[in-house]
Protein backbone atom coordinates (compact mmCIF):
# COMPACT_ATOMS: atom_id res chain seq x y z
CA UNK A 1 0.00 0.00 0.00
CA UNK A 2 2.79 2.41 0.90
CA UNK A 3 4.85 1.48 -2.14
CA UNK A 4 1.82 1.78 -4.42
CA UNK A 5 1.13 5.21 -3.08
CA UNK A 6 4.69 6.32 -3.74
CA UNK A 7 4.43 5.06 -7.30
CA UNK A 8 1.13 6.81 -7.86
CA UNK A 9 2.04 10.22 -6.50
CA UNK A 10 5.79 10.37 -6.33
CA UNK A 11 8.05 10.61 -3.30
CA UNK A 12 8.30 14.40 -3.36
CA UNK A 13 4.61 14.89 -2.72
CA UNK A 14 4.62 12.43 0.16
CA UNK A 15 7.43 14.37 1.79
CA UNK A 16 5.74 17.72 1.14
CA UNK A 17 2.27 16.69 2.32
CA UNK A 18 3.40 14.68 5.32
CA UNK A 19 5.80 17.42 6.40
CA UNK A 20 2.82 18.68 8.37
CA UNK A 21 4.09 16.19 10.99
CA UNK A 22 7.45 14.69 11.91
CA UNK A 23 8.77 11.14 11.50
CA UNK A 24 5.95 9.96 9.26
CA UNK A 25 5.98 6.27 10.11
CA UNK A 26 2.87 4.35 9.09
CA UNK A 27 0.25 5.08 6.42
CA UNK A 28 -3.20 3.79 5.55
CA UNK A 29 -4.91 4.42 2.20
CA UNK A 30 -8.66 4.15 1.59
CA UNK A 31 -9.63 1.50 -0.96
CA UNK A 32 -10.59 4.10 -3.55
CA UNK A 33 -7.18 5.79 -3.14
CA UNK A 34 -8.84 9.08 -2.19
CA UNK A 35 -7.59 9.62 1.37
CA UNK A 36 -4.26 8.80 2.97
CA UNK A 37 -3.78 8.71 6.75
CA UNK A 38 -0.20 9.33 7.91
CA UNK A 39 0.91 8.69 11.51
CA UNK A 40 3.42 11.33 12.65
CA UNK A 41 5.41 9.56 15.36
CA UNK A 42 7.33 12.62 16.59
CA UNK A 43 4.07 14.47 17.15
CA UNK A 44 0.75 13.50 18.68
CA UNK A 45 -1.16 13.47 15.43
CA UNK A 46 -2.21 11.91 12.15
CA UNK A 47 -2.29 13.84 8.86
CA UNK A 48 -5.30 13.22 6.62
CA UNK A 49 -4.23 13.79 3.01
CA UNK A 50 -6.61 14.43 0.12
CA UNK A 51 -4.70 12.48 -2.52
CA UNK A 52 -6.31 13.81 -5.78
CA UNK A 53 -5.98 17.42 -4.61
CA UNK A 54 -2.56 16.86 -3.05
CA UNK A 55 -3.21 18.66 0.21
CA UNK A 56 -3.45 17.99 3.94
CA UNK A 57 -7.18 17.98 4.63
CA UNK A 58 -6.97 17.93 8.44
CA UNK A 59 -4.74 16.88 11.32
CA UNK A 60 -6.10 14.57 14.02
CA UNK A 61 -4.76 15.14 17.54
CA UNK A 62 -4.45 11.64 19.02
CA UNK A 63 -3.19 12.68 22.48
CA UNK A 64 -5.20 12.22 25.67
CA UNK A 65 -5.42 15.99 26.19
CA UNK A 66 -5.61 18.71 23.51
CA UNK A 67 -2.67 20.64 24.98
CA UNK A 68 -0.54 17.62 25.90
CA UNK A 69 3.17 18.00 25.07
CA UNK A 70 4.57 15.80 22.35
CA UNK A 71 5.26 12.31 23.56
CA UNK A 72 2.23 10.19 22.73
CA UNK A 73 4.36 8.74 19.90
CA UNK A 74 1.63 8.23 17.33
CA UNK A 75 3.26 5.46 15.32
CA UNK A 76 0.54 3.29 13.74
CA UNK A 77 -2.77 3.74 11.94
CA UNK A 78 -5.46 1.49 10.45
CA UNK A 79 -9.03 1.78 9.14
CA UNK A 80 -11.93 -0.45 10.07
CA UNK A 81 -13.36 -2.68 7.33
CA UNK A 82 -16.12 -0.19 6.53
CA UNK A 83 -13.58 2.68 6.63
CA UNK A 84 -15.74 4.65 9.05
CA UNK A 85 -13.40 4.27 12.04
CA UNK A 86 -9.69 5.01 12.33
CA UNK A 87 -7.54 3.32 14.97
CA UNK A 88 -4.31 5.09 15.94
CA UNK A 89 -1.50 3.51 17.99
CA UNK A 90 -0.09 5.78 20.71
CA UNK A 91 3.09 3.94 21.69
CA UNK A 92 4.04 5.99 24.75
CA UNK A 93 0.46 6.16 26.03
CA UNK A 94 0.00 2.38 25.67
CA UNK A 95 -3.35 2.87 23.96
CA UNK A 96 -5.24 3.26 20.72
CA UNK A 97 -7.00 6.50 19.83
CA UNK A 98 -10.31 5.95 18.03
CA UNK A 99 -11.70 8.45 15.49
CA UNK A 100 -14.92 8.66 13.49
CA UNK A 101 -13.72 9.41 9.94
CA UNK A 102 -16.95 8.91 8.02
CA UNK A 103 -16.68 12.50 6.78
CA UNK A 104 -13.04 13.26 5.85
CA UNK A 105 -12.24 16.80 6.87
CA UNK A 106 -14.64 16.61 9.82
CA UNK A 107 -13.32 13.68 11.83
CA UNK A 108 -14.14 13.44 15.54
CA UNK A 109 -12.59 11.63 18.48
CA UNK A 110 -14.57 8.69 19.87
CA UNK A 111 -12.29 7.60 22.73
CA UNK A 112 -9.38 5.32 23.56
CA UNK A 113 -8.61 1.60 23.97
CA UNK A 114 -5.97 0.33 26.45
CA UNK A 115 -3.45 -2.10 24.97
CA UNK A 116 -0.07 -3.59 25.96
CA UNK A 117 3.31 -1.94 26.42
CA UNK A 118 4.49 0.22 23.53
CA UNK A 119 2.14 -0.66 20.64
CA UNK A 120 4.10 -0.56 17.39
CA UNK A 121 1.36 -1.32 14.86
CA UNK A 122 -2.39 -1.75 14.54
CA UNK A 123 -4.43 -3.60 11.88
CA UNK A 124 -8.04 -4.69 11.51
CA UNK A 125 -9.45 -8.03 10.39
CA UNK A 126 -13.22 -8.22 10.20
CA UNK A 127 -14.55 -7.17 13.61
CA UNK A 128 -11.14 -7.69 15.25
CA UNK A 129 -8.50 -5.09 16.07
CA UNK A 130 -4.98 -6.53 16.04
CA UNK A 131 -2.31 -4.68 18.03
CA UNK A 132 1.40 -5.54 18.12
CA UNK A 133 2.79 -4.60 21.55
CA UNK A 134 6.52 -4.16 21.05
CA UNK A 135 7.51 -4.61 24.72
CA UNK A 136 4.77 -7.03 25.74
CA UNK A 137 3.20 -6.56 29.16
CA UNK A 138 6.00 -6.06 31.69
CA UNK A 139 9.69 -5.55 32.32
CA UNK A 140 11.85 -8.14 34.07
CA UNK A 141 14.93 -8.17 36.25
CA UNK A 142 18.08 -9.97 35.08
CA UNK A 143 19.87 -11.21 38.22
CA UNK A 144 21.77 -13.91 36.28
CA UNK A 145 23.46 -11.61 33.82
CA UNK A 146 25.09 -9.82 32.22
CA UNK A 147 27.16 -9.54 35.41
CA UNK A 148 30.24 -7.29 35.62
CA UNK A 149 32.10 -9.79 37.82
CA UNK A 150 30.81 -13.05 36.32
CA UNK A 151 31.88 -14.02 32.82
CA UNK A 152 29.62 -17.04 32.33
CA UNK A 153 26.29 -18.30 33.61
CA UNK A 154 23.62 -20.85 32.81
CA UNK A 155 20.57 -18.61 32.78
CA UNK A 156 19.38 -19.98 29.45
CA UNK A 157 18.63 -16.62 27.84
CA UNK A 158 19.81 -14.97 24.64
CA UNK A 159 23.48 -15.29 23.76
CA UNK A 160 25.31 -12.25 25.07
CA UNK A 161 28.35 -10.17 24.29
CA UNK A 162 30.80 -12.35 26.24
CA UNK A 163 29.94 -15.59 24.45
CA UNK A 164 27.78 -16.85 27.29
CA UNK A 165 24.05 -17.30 27.68
CA UNK A 166 22.88 -14.20 29.53
CA UNK A 167 19.75 -12.37 30.57
CA UNK A 168 20.52 -9.54 28.18
CA UNK A 169 17.86 -6.82 28.07
CA UNK A 170 17.31 -7.26 24.33
CA UNK A 171 16.37 -10.88 24.91
CA UNK A 172 14.05 -10.29 27.87
CA UNK A 173 11.36 -8.49 25.90
CA UNK A 174 8.50 -10.73 24.90
CA UNK A 175 6.35 -8.87 22.38
CA UNK A 176 2.65 -9.70 22.28
CA UNK A 177 -0.20 -9.56 19.77
CA UNK A 178 -3.59 -8.45 21.10
CA UNK A 179 -6.89 -9.44 19.46
CA UNK A 180 -9.59 -6.96 20.48
CA UNK A 181 -13.24 -7.01 19.48
CA UNK A 182 -14.30 -3.68 18.00
CA UNK A 183 -16.08 -2.05 20.96
CA UNK A 184 -19.60 -0.64 21.01
CA UNK A 185 -20.21 2.81 22.54
CA UNK A 186 -20.62 1.54 26.11
CA UNK A 187 -17.47 -0.59 25.90
CA UNK A 188 -15.50 2.27 24.39
CA UNK A 189 -16.53 4.55 27.27
CA UNK A 190 -15.25 1.97 29.75
CA UNK A 191 -12.05 1.51 27.77
CA UNK A 192 -11.51 5.28 27.64
CA UNK A 193 -11.98 5.59 31.39
CA UNK A 194 -9.37 2.88 31.90
CA UNK A 195 -6.85 4.60 29.62
CA UNK A 196 -7.11 7.82 31.61
CA UNK A 197 -6.81 5.87 34.87
CA UNK A 198 -3.62 4.26 33.54
CA UNK A 199 -2.03 7.62 32.69
CA UNK A 200 -0.63 9.76 35.53
CA UNK A 201 -0.24 12.90 33.40
CA UNK A 202 -3.27 15.18 33.22
CA UNK A 203 -4.12 18.84 32.75
CA UNK A 204 -4.39 19.45 36.50
CA UNK A 205 -0.90 18.13 37.18
CA UNK A 206 0.45 20.10 34.23
CA UNK A 207 -0.94 23.31 35.73
CA UNK A 208 0.02 22.64 39.37
CA UNK A 209 2.30 19.80 40.40
CA UNK A 210 1.92 18.28 43.88
CA UNK A 211 4.48 19.50 46.38
CA UNK A 212 5.15 21.30 49.65
CA UNK A 213 5.07 25.01 50.33
CA UNK A 214 8.58 26.42 50.55
CA UNK A 215 10.12 23.69 48.42
CA UNK A 216 12.73 25.20 46.07
CA UNK A 217 11.19 23.26 43.17
CA UNK A 218 8.25 25.38 41.91
CA UNK A 219 4.85 23.69 41.78
CA UNK A 220 3.66 25.98 38.98
CA UNK A 221 5.38 26.64 35.68
CA UNK A 222 6.93 30.11 35.62
CA UNK A 223 7.25 30.50 39.38
CA UNK A 224 10.59 31.73 40.69
CA UNK A 225 13.04 29.43 42.41
CA UNK A 226 16.01 30.21 44.67
CA UNK A 227 18.05 27.61 42.77
CA UNK A 228 20.80 29.36 40.85
CA UNK A 229 22.81 26.48 39.41
CA UNK A 230 21.96 22.88 38.54
CA UNK A 231 24.56 20.13 38.21
CA UNK A 232 23.10 17.25 36.21
CA UNK A 233 25.25 14.13 36.44
CA UNK A 234 24.38 11.06 34.37
CA UNK A 235 25.61 7.59 35.28
CA UNK A 236 24.30 5.07 32.78
CA UNK A 237 23.50 1.38 32.51
CA UNK A 238 22.48 0.61 36.11
CA UNK A 239 19.02 0.11 37.55
CA UNK A 240 17.84 1.46 40.90
CA UNK A 241 18.05 -1.97 42.54
CA UNK A 242 21.56 -2.62 41.24
CA UNK A 243 22.83 0.41 43.21
CA UNK A 244 20.24 1.23 45.90
CA UNK A 245 18.54 -2.12 46.49
CA UNK A 246 20.42 -2.35 49.83
CA UNK A 247 19.47 1.20 50.92
CA UNK A 248 19.17 1.78 54.68
CA UNK A 249 18.51 4.89 56.75
CA UNK A 250 20.96 6.33 59.29
CA UNK A 251 19.68 3.84 61.89
CA UNK A 252 20.34 0.88 59.61
CA UNK A 253 16.69 0.19 58.76
CA UNK A 254 15.85 -0.78 55.14
CA UNK A 255 14.22 2.06 53.21
CA UNK A 256 12.92 2.49 49.69
CA UNK A 257 11.13 0.24 47.24
CA UNK A 258 14.12 -1.91 46.34
CA UNK A 259 15.29 -5.51 46.22
CA UNK A 260 18.68 -6.22 47.85
CA UNK A 261 18.90 -9.52 45.94
CA UNK A 262 19.44 -7.49 42.76
CA UNK A 263 22.13 -5.21 44.22
CA UNK A 264 25.51 -5.27 42.48
CA UNK A 265 27.09 -1.93 43.47
CA UNK A 266 25.77 -1.55 47.02
CA UNK A 267 26.85 0.81 49.75
CA UNK A 268 30.22 -0.88 50.13
CA UNK A 269 31.03 0.18 46.56
CA UNK A 270 29.00 3.41 46.36
CA UNK A 271 29.03 5.04 49.83
CA UNK A 272 28.82 8.56 48.43
CA UNK A 273 25.75 7.78 46.33
CA UNK A 274 24.01 6.29 49.33
CA UNK A 275 24.82 9.25 51.55
CA UNK A 276 23.56 11.71 48.96
CA UNK A 277 20.31 9.74 48.76
CA UNK A 278 19.95 9.91 52.56
CA UNK A 279 20.69 13.63 52.68
CA UNK A 280 18.46 14.64 49.78
CA UNK A 281 16.08 12.34 47.89
CA UNK A 282 15.94 8.62 47.16
CA UNK A 283 13.76 8.60 43.99
CA UNK A 284 12.93 4.92 44.50
CA UNK A 285 9.76 5.12 42.39
CA UNK A 286 11.01 7.08 39.37
CA UNK A 287 10.25 4.97 36.32
CA UNK A 288 11.38 5.38 32.73
CA UNK A 289 11.16 3.46 29.44
CA UNK A 290 14.90 3.34 28.84
CA UNK A 291 16.59 0.01 28.15
CA UNK A 292 20.05 0.74 26.75
CA UNK A 293 22.45 3.66 26.28
CA UNK A 294 20.98 5.00 23.04
CA UNK A 295 17.43 5.53 24.27
CA UNK A 296 18.67 6.16 27.81
CA UNK A 297 20.57 9.29 26.81
CA UNK A 298 17.47 10.62 25.09
CA UNK A 299 15.30 9.97 28.16
CA UNK A 300 17.89 11.72 30.34
CA UNK A 301 18.30 14.68 28.00
CA UNK A 302 14.75 15.13 26.68
CA UNK A 303 12.39 13.08 28.93
CA UNK A 304 11.49 10.88 25.96
CA UNK A 305 12.97 8.84 23.13
CA UNK A 306 11.51 9.00 19.64
CA UNK A 307 9.97 5.97 17.97
CA UNK A 308 12.89 5.90 15.52
CA UNK A 309 15.29 5.79 18.47
CA UNK A 310 13.35 2.96 20.14
CA UNK A 311 13.34 0.84 16.98
CA UNK A 312 16.84 1.57 15.76
CA UNK A 313 18.79 0.42 18.82
CA UNK A 314 17.33 -3.09 18.50
CA UNK A 315 18.67 -3.31 14.94
CA UNK A 316 22.11 -1.86 15.66
CA UNK A 317 22.66 -3.66 18.98
CA UNK A 318 21.85 -7.02 17.36
CA UNK A 319 24.52 -6.36 14.69
CA UNK A 320 21.96 -6.08 11.89
CA UNK A 321 23.13 -2.66 10.73
CA UNK A 322 21.42 0.70 11.14
CA UNK A 323 18.02 2.03 10.18
CA UNK A 324 18.20 4.84 7.61
CA UNK A 325 17.32 8.10 9.31
CA UNK A 326 18.44 11.60 10.19
CA UNK A 327 18.84 13.95 13.15
CA UNK A 328 15.23 15.11 12.94
CA UNK A 329 13.93 11.56 13.39
CA UNK A 330 16.30 10.99 16.31
CA UNK A 331 15.57 14.29 18.06
CA UNK A 332 12.35 14.73 20.10
CA UNK A 333 10.16 17.53 18.79
CA UNK A 334 10.61 19.72 21.87
CA UNK A 335 14.39 19.29 21.74
CA UNK A 336 16.85 18.50 24.52
CA UNK A 337 17.68 20.19 27.83
CA UNK A 338 20.16 22.50 26.14
CA UNK A 339 17.53 23.53 23.58
CA UNK A 340 15.17 24.50 26.41
CA UNK A 341 17.96 26.42 28.14
CA UNK A 342 18.77 28.31 24.98
CA UNK A 343 15.09 28.96 24.28
CA UNK A 344 14.61 30.46 27.75
CA UNK A 345 17.84 32.45 27.96
CA UNK A 346 19.51 30.12 30.49
CA UNK A 347 23.25 29.62 30.17
CA UNK A 348 24.58 26.07 30.18
CA UNK A 349 27.70 24.01 29.70
CA UNK A 350 27.72 20.35 28.72
CA UNK A 351 30.44 17.81 29.43
CA UNK A 352 30.12 14.51 27.58
CA UNK A 353 26.66 14.96 26.09
CA UNK A 354 26.89 16.71 22.74
CA UNK A 355 25.82 20.14 21.56
CA UNK A 356 26.99 21.58 18.24
CA UNK A 357 25.96 25.12 17.33
CA UNK A 358 22.23 25.34 16.55
CA UNK A 359 21.99 21.66 15.68
CA UNK A 360 21.83 19.51 18.85
CA UNK A 361 22.13 15.80 18.53
CA UNK A 362 22.33 12.82 20.83
CA UNK A 363 25.75 11.61 21.91
CA UNK A 364 26.05 7.94 20.93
Amino acid sequence: MHAGYLTHLGHNFLVEAAAHGRNDLKVCLTRDGRYLYVANANDNNVSVIDVPNRKVLETLNAALYPNAPTGSTTNGVSLSGDEKTLYIANADNNCLAVFDVQTPGSASSKGFIPVGWYPTNVKTLGNKILVANGKGFTSMANPKGPQPVKKTDNSGYQKGIVNSREQYIGGLFKGTLSFINAPNEAQLRAYTKQVYANTPFNNKIAATAPGEAGNPIPMKRGEKSPIKHVFYIIKENRTYDQVFGDMKDAAGRPVGNGDPALTIYGERVTPNHHQLARDYVLLDNLYCNSEVSVDGHSWCDAAMATDFNQRSWIISYSKHGKLPGNAEMETPSAGYLWDLCKRNGVTFKTYGETYVGDEPFLAQ
